[in-house]
């Protein structure tokens, strides 16, 4: 019996660490969700805003969930550690994807700090074991205390008492995890999804009315030609050139990309490296207005046309002809 009672402690000790670990990974989550869904992005598992945020607040919940549960010790016969390790499966499973597959750099899992998939999958398996050895206390511990004690049945009173407290863990963790999820959906940019009207799956481009050092740009009035790229992409990068050269060409529309800039100054260095010759607009750290405006490339160039996307060129700069052609049909609406 005190063998085991050793390794309750033990599994006791662990159990409020790992709570722990998980409510510390989750803070930064919860303090910027919007990021947090960028990061989730990374996986290219999906690319709607909607869905990536709705992602985002559920991992959130259940990492709080979990947290709370464990420091306070619900475990709901098991059913906790299996969740947790359910979920670390899983995550698993996606990072080697990621990782395989897109070369993914930055797994998200703890937004302190940058955490390589090598790390992450190492740390996953760490807190599955630990999982297992908790639940393996648990089981032999309990039976061993048993027989040696040869415990009799609890009473009715006994019975009810440990009802509440159950239920009472319970409900500390729903409401934390609950509180949390609504901190972070209230702090969304949902500016960033404002649709056009009479079509909910365009985003709107009138809410851009831009005073820029080249000129007054409305895009919610008139025909205009729209990069849409970040200031960290490569692929960004490599367009300016052609986009340059749509610039000069005859008949264009007017051209103004709008620019996601995750950190001040990353813009001024995207020109000090590319040498644009169109206007540029910085979106700033909007993320979410980032990903509503792409599709699953970081590139895309719009047509726009009072507001509302006509045409998209994603992952390239079409040919002049093709943008004209585009153009004339807009014009025959």
């Amino acid at each position: 019996m005190k063998r085991y009672a050793k390794l309750h402690i033990c599994a006791r000790i662990l159990e409020v660490l790992m709570g722990v670990y998980f409510l510390v990974g989750a803070l930064p989550k919860g303090l910027d969700i919007d990021k947090f869904a960028v990061q989730i992005a990374a996986y290219k598992v999906m690319q709607s805003p909607n869905l990536l945020l709705a992602t985002a607040l559920f991992t959130l919940f259940v990492e709080v969930a979990l947290g709370i549960s464990m420091v306070v010790g619900l475990r709901l016969k098991g059913l906790t550690i299996l969740a947790m390790q359910g979920m670390l499966v899983f995550f698993a499973v996606l990072i080697l994807y990621a990782w395989r597959m897109y070369g993914l750099e930055d797994c998200g899992c703890f937004p302190f700090f940058k955490m390589s998939p090598p790390v992450s999958l190492a740390k996953n398996g760490v807190l599955i074991a630990s999982g297992i050895f908790i639940l393996w206390v648990r089981i032999k511990g309990n039976r061993a205390i048993n027989k040696e004690e040869n415990s009799e049945s609890k009473s009715k009173k006994e019975n009810a008492s440990t009802v509440v407290t159950v239920a009472a863990k319970f409900l500390v963790a729903a409401i934390l995890a609950s509180a949390a999820t609504a901190y972070a959906y209230f702090d969304i940019d949902w500016s960033s999804f404002k649709s056009t009207e009479n079509d909910t799956n365009s985003i709107s481009y009138a809410q851009f009315e831009l005073y820029l050092p080249e000129g007054y740009f409305n895009l919610g009035s008139g025909l205009y030609l729209v990069p849409i790229m970040s200031m960290t992409c490569d692929e960004c990068m490599g367009m300016v050139p052609e986009i340059n050269e749509l610039w000069q060409m005859p008949d264009m529309p007017p051209m103004v990309a709008l620019c996601y800039e995750d950190v001040p100054g990353k813009m001024d260095t995207f020109r000090g490296d590319t040498q644009p010759v169109f206007p540029m607009y910085s979106l700033g750290d909007r993320a979410m207005l980032y990903y509503a405006l792409i599709d699953e490339d970081s590139f895309r160039l719009s047509l726009v046309h009072d507001g509302k996307l006509v045409k998209a060129w994603d992952g390239h700069v079409p040919p002049y002809e093709e943008i004209m052609d585009s153009i004339a049909a807009v014009g025959g609406e």
